[in-house]
């Protein structure tokens, strides 16, 4: 079995590191390395293919001599498992360059440091080679499932035409919002969306009059949450757009993640740390088809989220869709994604 090892843990930090994925980055937790504390250099992380931390993962040993940064990633081998018992197993696994194919065959040097990192405790706890470690593998990726999330931006809104800014003012759609909406609804069911899905809702009235209109045809019961709302802007929420741009603040030293066009705006990183939980929760429950009914800039963040971007990469390159536009993304039991389509705009009205 080869993965990909996502480092976590290395010698150069004493103590506990943590992953932090809204913002990619790592911290130090208030607690010491197993690891350092033991004497054990071979850093320490987890299979990326199984999930992110702290969403269910697989935490895997990497047997090897090289040195490496937090964040870095290698292409492993499973080898072995330490079995604990209360589930939470510790896989071992070694660089595909190497030929080891089992646990028994690693150095007696390198066998010693797993042994002094994890001494048997426990009855049922202790080393195990591959075949066993390939069972804890094969048993979790069963357990997860595949994913189907489309995501519907709403139709056509009053703001779209009187040229005001959308954001956290709470317009309702035109005469033909209703009818595009009405028209994605019947898409969506020959997509095959019907009471097998999930649908969450943006709280702003031209999202959920969308939802509404979608509805006549699928007869959902949407979960509204205000998280999935547009960015807000502001003193810029639902202001004229000569306004907007004649009030707004001019760009400053801060990084482009980090301007805000009004003191009590959302930054692009601020809306990406609210929608990030949300993201979090929808790609690691059990639900499996999922229908999103939101706004253009925060289903962009989204999408970036599922495409697997980071916020400075969705600063530079913005998925932008039409009002009505429908996206598609399938997700695997290994976590891959495909994006069927991004932003496809009705035309059946």
């Amino acid at each position: 079995m080869v993965f990909t090892a996502v480092i976590e843990q290395t010698f150069d930090y004493p103590r506990r590191m943590k992953y932090i994925p809204v913002s990619d980055s790592f911290i130090e937790k208030d607690c010491d390395s197993l690891s350092y504390v033991r004497n054990v250099k071979q850093p320490y992380g987890w299979l990326k293919e199984s999930g992110t931390p702290p969403c269910d993962h697989l935490d895997v040993i990497v047997m090897t001599d090289r040195h490496f940064e937090l964040g870095d990633e290698a292409r492993v081998r499973i080898v072995g498992v330490f079995r604990r018992g209360d589930g939470d197993h510790k896989l071992v696994a070694v660089p595909v360059e190497r030929t080891e194919r089992d646990l028994p065959e690693l150095s007696e040097e390198e066998r010693g440091d797993l042994h002094r990192l994890y001494p048997h405790e426990d009855v049922g706890e202790g080393w195990f080679g591959r075949e066993d470690a390939e069972a804890i593998v094969s048993s979790y990726f069963e357990r997860k499932m595949s994913k189907t999330i489309i995501t519907v931006q709403h139709t056509q809104s009053v703001h779209h035409i009187n040229r005001h800014a959308g954001a956290w003012g709470d317009w309702e759609l035109t005469e033909l919002g209703h009818a595009q909406a009405t028209a994605v609804g019947r898409f969506l069911e020959r997509e095959g969306c019907d009471e097998s899905f999930v649908m969450y809702v943006s709280d702003l009235e031209r999202a959920f009059q969308t939802a509404e209109e979608i509805n006549r045809t699928l007869k959902l019961s949407p979960i509204v949450t205000p998280v999935i709302r547009e960015v807000n802007a502001g003193a810029g929420n639902g202001q004229p757009w000569e306004w907007y741009s004649e009030n707004r603040l001019p760009r400053g030293e801060e990084s482009p993640e980090d301007y805000r066009p009004f003191a009590d705006a959302e930054s692009d990183r601020d809306l990406w740390n609210r929608l990030y939980p949300f993201y979090q929760e929808i790609i690691s429950n059990d639900q499996q088809k999922i229908l999103v009914v939101s706004h253009g800039t925060a289903l962009s963040f989204l999408q970036a989220m599922l495409m697997g971007g980071s916020v400075s990469e969705r600063t530079r390159a913005r998925f932008k869709g039409p009002a009505g536009s429908v996206s598609r993304f399938e997700i695997d039991i290994y976590g891959n994604v495909t994006a069927r389509y991004i932003n496809r705009q009705q035309t059946e009205i």
